[in-house]
């Protein structure tokens, strides 16, 4: 038995002390072991850099001359949320896909015959993804003074609490969808799958509607003008008003995801498109949720001997 499942087991296999399922210690472990993973592989912190680089700095920079702003805001600035969204996106996935890996080598299977509640190794788990996500998320974060946002303290820890619970949310979404896995392979494509429509469906690149000043857009023809307007692209003064498809803003609005970027990025820079209350019920409320179905996913994984 590996040390971290003969920590869960504990030395003479009794089941640790609990309250409604939950046993603290078990959490405590099982967090602690992902933060350990975390911290050891330096791989992901690099992944955390080079992305932020990529898509706020030279993405943002690079579009950011054409597109001189969005809703007031420069294109890097806009994108911001986008970035931090990214970072934890890729976190808690990364998380969930451990699950395969700890069963393919046969740490989970000495951590399911052990008496520890499977809702506390769950949790455990789950919270240490959405920590990890935390962590990956700020990365971002410390390029603000490159971009020009100004960051207060209730904005940090605001912004911190919706990436927690946003990697609560996808880490549980990761582990469901490992439990029915069987090869480390599969979960691969499988979660690129899930990211990419997750992260470019959820308005973080683009808004869903909303005016982008542009350079030498009045300067185009009115034949191509009136094409654009048919597209629901309209030009008003030095700027344009850009209206998403119908068929796009339905996938946008049944996104998880767009509610709590549109939080995120109304804690960072005050701007939002969606309404508050349904962001806020989102951002808070399929966490949680999330959290139940996961653990029932891993019991059932567990009574099933995978």
């Amino acid at each position: 038995m590996s040390a971290d499942a003969a920590a869960v087991a504990g030395p003479r296999a009794k089941a640790p002390p609990s309250w409604l399922g939950v046993a603290p210690s078990v959490v405590l472990v099982m967090w602690r072991r992902e933060m350990l993973r975390y911290f050891r592989d330096r791989s992901q912190i690099f992944g955390g850099v080079s992305r932020t680089v990529l898509w706020l700095v030279i993405l943002g920079f690079g579009l950011g001359a054409a597109l001189r702003e969005i809703e007031g805001y420069t294109y890097a600035q806009y994108i911001l949320p986008g970035v931090i969204v990214l970072n934890v996106l890729f976190a808690a996935l990364q998380c969930a896909i451990a699950l395969v890996w700890d069963r393919e080598v046969g740490i989970m299977r000495e951590v399911f015959v052990s008496p520890s509640p499977m809702l506390s190794v769950a949790l455990g788990k789950l919270l240490g993804g959405a920590t990890v996500s935390v962590l990956q998320g700020t990365i971002p974060l410390l390029f603000t003074p490159l971009i020009g946002v100004r960051l207060t303290v209730w904005s940090v820890l605001g912004a911190w609490g919706v990436m927690f619970f946003l990697g609560l949310f996808m880490t549980a979404l990761g582990v469901i969808i490992a439990t029915r896995l069987k090869t480390f392979e599969g979960f691969g494509s499988i979660s690129n799958g899930v990211i990419q429509p997750l992260y470019f469906l959820s308005g973080s690149i683009f808004p869903l509607r909303g005016v982008i000043g542009g350079v030498g857009f009045l300067e185009i023809p009115p034949a191509l003008r009136e094409e654009l307007r048919r597209l629901g692209i309209f030009a008003i003064g030095g700027g344009w008003i850009v209206q998403l498809p119908v068929w796009i803003q339905a996938l946008v609005y049944v996104n998880p995801v767009s509610y709590q970027l549109d939080l995120l990025r109304y804690v960072l820079l005050g701007f939002q498109q969606l309404p508050m209350a349904a962001d806020i019920a989102v951002t808070f409320g399929a966490g949680p949720v999330a959290v139940v179905f996961a653990a029932w996913a891993m019991r059932r994984m567990a009574s099933a001997g995978r």
